[in-house]
Parts: structure tokens; C-alpha cells; sequence
């Protein structure tokens, strides 16, 4: 749910484009489109929309993605390069999903956690495959609205000011079940990914 202490137009809406930090890092790598596709599992028509920024891969996707790239999602998302993230000044990222708009709050050089601000529609999802993070530990913190998180098929419902911690290494996604509310969670990756 946008935050109502603030013009929902005060944050940033541009949508980043990855796309040709994906491709330049392919390229670095000496790495064809149809290598990345084959160890990715996705298609190389896909891969080639998402680095001409005309696709959003699901997080499962871009996780698998930045794994056959060999580099950290964060690397991916550029930060206000301070320790104080103004609410004006929150970095809109794509970490993939559907209805959704993320931003990263803390720096891309914290060493010891990330943390994820995501407006979700009803509706919206991490994704309806099941993925996996490099990093110990995962906490989700429902601001408003609800979600539920599935981890290895048990599915969790959170409301409202409720909070979970988990496993990220464990296959799981999430979504906003409803149908007409949207949500705000706060996802802590503790440590970022992996690089």
C-alpha cells in the first residue's frame, strides 16, 4: 500500500534498467545468449527482452540469472551512496515479480543485511516458481495488508504487523492473495547475496 505521509509521486518511479548491466556482464564473461539461456533454464527470447529492458524476469528468474552470471543481485540496483535513505530518495529496483514495485533502502555496499520496501497489488507475486537466495537468513515484516509465503509448499499467511524469519535457501516465493487490498512488506536479507 503506498504510504500516505508523503506524495505517492515524491518516489521514484522510473523503472531501472538492468538490462544492459545483464548484457554487459554476460559479455564480460565471453558468454553467449544461448549459453545463459541453457544454464538459466529460460528462453533465449526472453533473456533477449529482458536486456533490452522490454521484460521483468520473475525473482526466481533474475536469481538464476544472476547465478549463471556469477554476480550479486544488489550489483544490480544503484544506491543513493549514503547510510540514510530519505523516503524521497528510495531506489526503485526490479527484483522481479509481478505487480509489485520494490525499493532497496539500504546502501549496495552493506556487507550485513538488505532491505527491500515492496508495494504489492492484489494479486501481486514473487512469482510463481519457487526460488532460492544465498544468504542465512530472511525476515519479512507485513506493513499493511497481508501476504502469504510459501517455503517448500507450506504456506504461511501473514497480516498486517505480523513477521517471519526463514531459511532463504529454501525454495519459497510469495504473493498478495487478495483480491481488491493491496500490501506492504519489508524484506531484511541477512547477509545480501551472495556474490
Amino acid at each position: 500500500m503506498p504510504n500516505t505521509a508523503m506524495p505517492h509521486s515524491a518516489v521514484q518511479k522510473t523503472s531501472p534498467m538492468i538490462g544492459a548491466l545483464l548484457r554487459a556482464r554476460r559479455r564480460d564473461l565471453g558468454l553467449t545468449i544461448e549459453h545463459v539461456a541453457v544454464e538459466s533454464g529460460l528462453t533465449k527470447g526472453f533473456l533477449s527482452d529482458v536486456e533490452r529492458d522490454k521484460a521483468s524476469p520473475s525473482v526466481a528468474s533474475l536469481v538464476r540469472l544472476c547465478d549463471v552470471l556469477n554476480m550479486p543481485i544488489g550489483s544490480l540496483f544503484s544506491s543513493v551512496g549514503s547510510a540514510v535513505i530519505r523516503q524521497d530518495q528510495r531506489t526503485r529496483i526490479n527484483f522481479g515479480g509481478t505487480g509489485m514495485e520494490d525499493y532497496l533502502l539500504t546502501p549496495t555496499s552493506a556487507a550485513k543485511g538488505q532491505a527491500i520496501l515492496s508495494d504489492i497489488e492484489p494479486g501481486g507475486t514473487g512469482g510463481e516458481t519457487l526460488y532460492s537466495l544465498r544468504c542465512e537468513e530472511e525476515f519479512v515484516f507485513v506493513v499493511s495488508g497481508s501476504i502469504t509465503i510459501s517455503i517448500e509448499g507450506e504456506e504461511t499467511v501473514l497480516q498486517a504487523q505480523d513477521a517471519m524469519t526463514f531459511d532463504p535457501r529454501r525454495l519459497h516465493s510469495f504473493w498478495n492473495s487478495s483480491k481488491t487490498e493491496p500490501a506492504q512488506a519489508l524484506f531484511m536479507l541477512m547477509p545480501p547475496p551472495a556474490q
